[in-house]
This record gives structure tokens, C-alpha cells and sequence, in this order.
């Protein structure tokens, strides 16, 4: 069994590190296991409390009396190596070290640190991540022992960072935009495990759709390029490399000691490994978003649906800016369009509906063009519900009030419907809209799969990844 697969699934977790002091990092990261859902067994290793939030602590992991999965530690460096062959003694095969002061302090004492935790983990056989990391979040087993209480579980994306923040703080984020993660991994220094051991990991979770890793330094090239060639032949991989100036790579080698290379090199690796490169983090959730919920684009021709010029402009301009186009219907497909839309609508492509309250003719917009044949993937922009432009109404005409549930209600089951178009005809559909996860129609869709962009460049940057990934694909699997 691959050592993640264990280190992930723990059935029971010791937890060194964690008080009756709220303001304790590992007190922090203890709620959040128990708070987030985990069903395993928990057990606070603490010296002199009897309990730690309640629950029972004893003063050695030798005396929990019962086998423990795995151990998370988060102690002063010069305790850390003394409480693994602890944990080791007692049989625990599997670690997270969070505590820093490692091979990042760039001193030889950090180096010798870190060389002892291998040695220690080795003669138990042992598995570890870190040191100098945030830890795990698994939303298959409602896991989270990272610092940020409520991570946004579910969903297919799976990330490996050597950030820990990349891990954690992001979070908030991604729930703002309605994004949702399957799996993390901070590995920290990676002194055992690493982005290769991440990388054949998440290769074998069916549940993970697309991979996105942070990267400061590829430890071991080889052992990586053909582990990331052999996920890219089964699900699309995205990373951001930030090692590749000399301010970035001062700045690796200060947070995870990560000895960096140009940008060059590693955009050649990435290429022969079949990764998709973001410029930031934000480009590669955005690709990851696409990537894990849509069909992959078969072509490079898009449909424009929109009730309002501007952003329909900014659509084709940004999708012909990032390599895909935007064509001219054909006059019978025209015809068709004309035949169910208002005599000031434009149906040449992008298809601009002008003021349109009938949100719900998108569906039969979206199927015309999609069974055409000619085009391969499409953008609505004019997706509003009844509270998005309804409030001053409402004020005016209370009697619409009454309406507005049943509305509702039809209106989340043609969302639904919606969003089944692209799946049924195996295009993909992106939606660009200024109102976010906080507006209940946009949330509809994006808990329904169809991942919802505010600008139109991130909107074509994200389709773009889709058709690169078919290229990939293709390439790992020796069909180009």
C-alpha cells in the first residue's frame, strides 16, 4: 500500500502538541480534527494535563495502550526528534511533523536535525511529512489537521504544496468562490516523503480529477518526471513554480531550503513531464476548477451566449488572445438561433441577446450550438437569479414576494438542467459573472459543475487549460 494512502486514511491520530491554551498552533489544528467530522480515534499526548479539550491526554503515546495510525507533531525542534523514536517505540508508522527549525534554518545544525528525523524514521520504518509543514486535509474521511477550521471538502481537485499557507490559508478563498478541494498535502521540507510519493498517490485516487501542486524545487528530477508523465496520461497536473528569479529562489531556499533553478529549465521539465504551468496560484485553482468538473475540450472553437454586449466582446477577445476562436455561424444555424430569440438579438457569434429576462432560453441556446458541430465549448454571460436584481422590486411590488419561492424552485431545477447540457454532450460550458458564490444562482451552478468566472481573461484562460490537457493526454499516452 502506498505510505499516503495510510498517512491520509489515519483510523487514529496522536496529536503532540495541542493544550488547554487556545492560542497554541497545535491546540488550533486539534479543534480542527475534531470539529471538521474526523470519526477516528484521537488522542492528545500531553506531559502534564490530565485532558486537553476535554479529552483524555496522556503524558506518553507508550501509554495509549491501543495501535495509533498516525502521530502529528507540533513541538520545539529540540523535542521533535526525541518524541519520533517515541512514536516509533510505540509502532506508529506513520508522521507529521510540523514543528520548523529544520533544514530551512540554512545552518548545519537544521541539516543535522533533519538528518536524525530521517535515521529515526528509518529504523522504524517509518513514514513522514515534513518537518516544517501545515499538514493534511482529506475530505473522503472529513480530516483536517491543518491550522483554518472549515476547508472547503469536496469536489475533485487534489493539491501537493511545499507552501503549507498554499494548503490552508488559501482556503477562505476558494470557499468565496465556491470552490471545493478533495485532498491537501503541505509537505514542508520534504526530508521523506515528497512530490513525487504526492504525485503517485493522487494518480491512484479515483475520486481526485486534477492535481495542482506548488513548487519550489523538484528534490529528485528523474523519479518525478515519470511519475507526473504517468498521472498526466490519467488526469490533468497543474503547477505553479515560483523558484526561477533570484529573489524567488533567495526566498525557497529561506522557507523549505529548496535550491532553485531558472525558469527555463524548469519549463522544459514541466514540458517533458506533461504539466501545465500557471503564472500564480489563482490561474491554477482556476484551471484545476475547469479541469476537474467539465468534458476537455475537443477543438478550439467557442460559443459566446450573453444579454449584454461588453462582456460578450471581452469574451471573444480574451479567447482568441489565449489561442482559441470564436467563429462566424453558419446562415442555417443562424436561422435556428433567429427562430427562438427577440428581433434585437445578434446570432452571428457571440450571441448577444441584448436585454433578455427569459434566462431561461440559455438552455436552448446552448444545446443548439453545442449539437451544431461547430463549435467545441461556450460561455454564457446574463445568468441571474430573482434576489441578484429583485430587492428594490420587491419594495415596490410586495406582491412578488410570494412569487419568489416557487420561482426559486423552477428556477434551481433548470440550473440543474442546464448544467447537464455539456455533460450530455461532451462540451464544455464556463459561465462569467461579476455576482459570486455568494448569489444563490451562481451557487446552483457551481454545486451543479459548471465552474463560474469573474473576468473574461481568467474565463479563457481556464478553457484554454482544457484543450492543452487533451493535447497532453494524448502525448503521455502515445496517441499524438
Amino acid at each position: 500500500m502506498h505510505p499516503l494512502q495510510e498517512l491520509m486514511n489515519p483510523s487514529s491520530i496522536a496529536v503532540f502538541g495541542a493544550s488547554n491554551n487556545p492560542l497554541k498552533m497545535g491546540t488550533i489544528q486539534l479543534a480542527n480534527i475534531l470539529e471538521c467530522g474526523y470519526r477516528g480515534e484521537v488522542y492528545p499526548i500531553h506531559r502534564s494535563e490530565e485532558t486537553v479539550m476535554g479529552i483524555p491526554a496522556y503524558r506518553s503515546i507508550l501509554e495509549v495502550g491501543k495501535p495509533v495510525d498516525m502521530a502529528q507533531l507540533v513541538l520545539p525542534t529540540d523535542a521533535v526528534p526525541g518524541i519520533l523514536e517515541e512514536c516509533g517505540r510505540a509502532g506508529v508508522k506513520h508522521a507529521i511533523v510540523i514543528s520548523g527549525g529544520f533544514k530551512e534554518a540554512q545552518g548545519t545544525e537544521g541539516e543535522r536535525r533533519e538528518k536524525d528525523l530521517k535515521e529515526i524514521a528509518a529504523r522504524y520504518g517509518m513514514r513522514f511529512l515534513g518537518p516544517n509543514c501545515v499538514g493534511i486535509m482529506n475530505s473522503l474521511c472529513s480530516l483536517n489537521t491543518t491550522t483554518i477550521a472549515e476547508p472547503p471538502m469536496g469536489g475533485g481537485i487534489a493539491l501537493a504544496s511545499q507552501s503549507g499557507a498554499y494548503t490552508a490559508m488559501i482556503n477562505p478563498y476558494l470557499r468565496s468562490q465556491g470552490v471545493k478541494m478533495c485532498q491537501t498535502i503541505s509537505v514542508g521540507n520534504e526530508a521523506d516523503i515528497d512530490l513525487v510519493d504526492c504525485l503517485e498517490y493522487f494518480r491512484l485516487q479515483e475520486e481526485v480529477r486534477a492535481v495542482g501542486m506548488y513548487v519550489e524545487t523538484v528534490r529528485r528530477p528523474r523519479e518525478f518526471v515519470a511519475a507526473a508523465r504517468k498521472t498526466a496520461a490519467e488526469k490533468p497536473v497543474v503547477a505553479v513554480y515560483v523558484g526561477g528569479t533570484e529573489a524567488g529562489a533567495r526566498s525557497s531556499l529561506s522557507h523549505t531550503g529548496a535550491v532553485a533553478g531558472p525558469d527555463e529549465l524548469y519549463n522544459g521539465l514541466f514540458r517533458q513531464a506533461g504539466i501545465i504551468r500557471a503564472a500564480d496560484m489563482d490561474e491554477m485553482i482556476d484551471m484545476l476548477w475547469i479541469l476537474s468538473l467539465q468534458p476537455l475540450c475537443p477543438g478550439p472553437r467557442m460559443a459566446v451566449i450573453t444579454n449584454s454586449g461588453g462582456p460578450g466582446s471581452s469574451l471573444a477577445y480574451h479567447l482568441e488572445k489565449a489561442g482559441l476562436s470564436v467563429p462566424l455561424f453558419s446562415s442555417s444555424l443562424r436561422e435556428k438561433l433567429d427562430g427562438i430569440t427577440g428581433p434585437l438579438t445578434y446570432t452571428g457569434n457571440p450571441i448577444d441577446l441584448t436585454f433578455e429576462t427569459n434566462v431561461f432560453i440559455f438552455k436552448d441556446l446552448l444545446e443548439m450550438v453545442f449539437t451544431s458541430g461547430e463549435v467545441d465549448g461556450a460561455f454564457i454571460y446574463g445568468i441571474f437569479g430573482a434576489p441578484d436584481f429583485m430587492v428594490n422590486l420587491n419594495k415596490r411590488f410586495p406582491e412578488l414576494r410570494a412569487m419568489e419561492k416557487d420561482w426559486g424552485e423552477v428556477y434551481h431545477r433548470f440550473l440543474a438542467e442546464l448544467a447537464e447540457v455539456p455533460r450530455r454532450s461532451r462540451k464544455p460550458l464556463a459561465v462569467m459573472s461579476f455576482f459570486g458564490a455568494q448569489s444563490d444562482s451562481i451557487r446552483a451552478l457551481v454545486e451543479n459543475g459548471v465552474p463560474v468566472y469573474p473576468s473574461a481573461a481568467r474565463c479563457a484562460r481556464a478553457m484554454r487549460a482544457l484543450l492543452r490537457y487533451l493535447d497532453i493526454r494524448r502525448r503521455m499516452r502515445g496517441e499524438a
